[in-house]
């Protein structure tokens, strides 16, 4: 690789493809791992009649990786197929066994701006997309590819999670979670992560979050997110007093992992007076993955004090089986039926139930992605306890939310707390023009 990339640096072009043979895994575990090992033997031998006396061949665990050198860019995907029926057009005879196997491939060019761990990843990224697109088959990312464009934007983002989880770059905001019966009555908010970039701009969460997930260190966030929220709310007692709840996001992976649960509880005990005011959001499918370590979260939490968000509530299917076995205190419904709850008689009548069902099992709910004013009026009309929004109040910065005595306060669409204020037996009517959906 370190000879391609000189090569490519000095206008000669180059290229690195990764093969991976389709669902190995299976062959291994119908004949045994000394029948897998002969196999990638065998493909080492195929790979390295295919290639050109100049290219180089490699294994890396039970995938493949071949470097082109001084390769133009047209001949790059001729090469890579070439490998990928080395592999595909003949079956492996594999102790009295015919065999056969496909191979994805992906193939990317050494570029000058790419370093080689960049580069390698980059490939590896080709491959996973030539696997998701059915398999067996080549696919070639190059720099005018969204996919390899948003793949190093990614790189560059983990590389910065690792390196700065605990300066400045990272801070939150706080979105109102608007009481939709008295808006005045209550402060309550999610505790929203932001990050900038080196400039100074604001990286969008949905990036770096992902990020954060495919990479494993989605426990160093929750454990930064959890320690500042505790911190700020103990830095400003009356904010606290006032503050009726905060939910706040705790990720799948922090939740099966045994030192993240330890240094949350370390943290806890260290805020007992911030405690009660927070409630901790867990996706059903999180919640429903495993069971038995989510109550072991919840029940040391509710021993502080805390409360639960159940939130994405209905996107999966054994929501309501589940409901009994997990205390939650909240609701949260998912956000694509309250999106389009004035469109879709379904999800007018899903919501409907949601809410009901709360109800009837003392818990409360909270519908997100509150968007428009005729969406608020809805979910007032239905009963629904807290909206979440744009429609409501957007994520803003926390010393703006740390000032208001209440949600009411940082409504700004006159229109929405006329709603709100009129109550549910006028909201039908605003919202849907004669509920038309009834």
């Amino acid at each position: 690789m370190e000879e391609a990339q000189r090569l490519a640096n000095d206008g000669v072009p180059c290229a690195i493809a990764q093969l991976s043979l389709d669902r190995f895994k299976l062959i291994n575990d119908l004949y045994g791992h000394r029948v897998g090992d002969v196999m990638l033997q065998q493909t080492a031998l195929r790979l390295m009649q295919a290639v050109r006396g100049r290219d180089h061949v490699a294994r890396i665990a039970d995938s493949f990786v071949v470097i082109f050198l001084d390769c133009p860019d047209f001949a790059t995907v001729g090469l890579s197929e070439r490998l990928r029926e080395a592999v595909s057009d003949q079956p492996f005879e594999l102790e009295g066994k015919r065999l056969d196997m496909t191979a994805s491939v992906g193939v990317v060019a050494f570029d000058p701006k790419m370093d080689l761990v960049d580069t390698l990843a980059a490939a590896g990224r080709a491959c996973a997309e030539a696997k998701s697109r059915g398999r067996n088959c080549v696919v070639q990312l190059d720099d005018n590819d969204s996919r390899l464009r948003t793949h190093l934007e990614e790189l560059k983002v983990v590389a910065d999670l690792k390196r700065k989880i605990h300066t400045d770059r990272y801070f939150l905001d706080f979105q109102p979670i608007v009481a939709l019966q008295a808006p005045h009555s209550s402060l309550n908010y999610e505790v929203l992560l932001r990050m900038r970039d080196e400039n100074g701009g604001v990286i969008q969460p949905g990036r770096f979050i992902g990020a954060a997930e495919r990479n494993g260190l989605m426990s160093e966030i929750d454990r930064w997110v959890l320690r500042s929220t505790l911190e700020w709310l103990d830095q400003h007692a009356a904010h606290r007093d006032r503050l009726s709840f905060a939910t706040i996001n705790i990720s799948g992976a922090s939740l099966n992992d045994a030192r993240f649960v330890d240094d949350a509880f370390a943290m806890i005990a260290d805020h007992p007076m911030a405690m009660p005011k927070l409630c901790f959001e867990i996706t059903e499918s999180v919640a429903l993955n495993d069971i038995n370590s989510t109550r072991r979260f919840i029940d040391r939490v509710k021993q502080y004090g805390s409360k639960l968000a159940l939130d994405d509530f209905g996107a999966g299917y054994t929501s309501f089986n589940y409901l009994k076995e997990i205390p939650a205190d909240f609701i949260k419904i998912d956000g694509s039926f309250v999106r389009d709850i004035n469109l879709n008689p379904a999800n007018y009548s899903i919501t409907r139930t949601i809410v009901d069902l709360t109800h009837e099992l003392g818990m409360r709910s909270i519908a997100e992605w509150a968007e428009t004013p005729d969406t608020v009026a809805t979910l007032v009309e239905l009963g629904v306890d807290y909206g979440q929004g744009y429609g409501l109040a957007r994520a803003m910065d926390k010393n703006i939310v740390t000032a208001a005595a209440s949600c009411g306060e940082l409504v700004r669409d006159e229109r929405v707390l006329e709603i709100m204020a009129a109550g549910p037996a006028h909201a039908g009517v605003t919202s849907r023009g004669g509920a038309a959906l009834l």
